[in-house]
C-alpha cells in the first residue's frame, strides 16, 4: 500500500514539475519574443510543449540529479549583482582592442581549489557546480571554456589582463 501511494505521489509530483515548467517555458519564449501576438503565442505553446514533452520523456531519465538549495544560488547574485561593472569593462577592453586593431582576449587556467562553485560537496554538489559554472561565464568580459575535474583546472576566456 505504501508503494503504491509513494509512486502516485511521484506521479503527482512530475506532473506538477512538468506544469511549472511547461509555464515558464512559454512564459519565457513570450518575453524573449518581444511581443505578443497569436503567432507568437502559438508558437510558445508548440515550443513550450515540446521541451516539456523532451523533459518528460528523456530529462527525467537521465544519471544526474540537479537538487537546488539556497547555498548553490550565491554565486549567481554576486555575479548578476557584478554585471553592470563587468559590462563596463568588457566595453573598455572591446574599445581598446579596436584602438590597438588587435584581437584582444587570453585564456587563463585555474585550480579548482581557488573557485569555490567548482568543488562543492553534498546532494546539491551537481545543482551548484551547474549555477556557479553559469554565475562564471555570466559576466560578459570572461567565460568557461572547461572545467577538467580530473586534472583540478579550469579553464577560462577573458578580455584584458584582470583575472576573470
Amino acid at each position: 500500500m505504501d508503494a503504491v501511494r509513494t509512486d502516485r505521489q511521484h506521479q503527482e509530483r512530475s506532473t506538477r514539475d512538468a506544469a511549472a515548467i511547461w509555464i515558464a517555458l512559454d512564459f519565457a519564449y513570450l518575453v524573449f519574443a518581444g511581443t505578443v501576438s497569436v503567432n507568437e503565442c502559438v508558437a510558445a505553446i508548440g515550443c513550450a510543449t515540446l521541451a516539456t514533452a523532451w523533459w518528460w520523456g528523456v530529462g527525467r531519465r537521465g544519471g544526474v540529479r540537479f537538487h537546488f538549495d539556497r547555498a548553490a544560488f550565491r554565486p549567481l547574485g554576486a555575479a548578476i549583482q557584478d554585471l553592470p561593472r563587468q559590462t563596463a569593462r568588457a566595453g573598455r577592453h572591446l574599445v581598446e582592442a579596436l584602438r590597438a586593431d588587435g584581437a584582444g582576449g587570453r585564456i587563463c587556467e585555474q585550480s579548482v581549489a581557488e573557485l569555490a562553485w567548482a568543488t562543492p560537496r553534498g546532494p546539491a554538489a551537481p545543482a551548484a557546480r551547474a549555477v556557479g559554472l553559469l554565475a562564471a561565464s555570466l559576466a560578459p568580459d570572461s567565460f568557461v571554456l572547461v572545467l577538467d575535474r580530473a586534472h583540478g583546472t579550469v579553464a577560462t576566456h577573458a578580455l584584458g589582463d584582470g583575472k576573470p
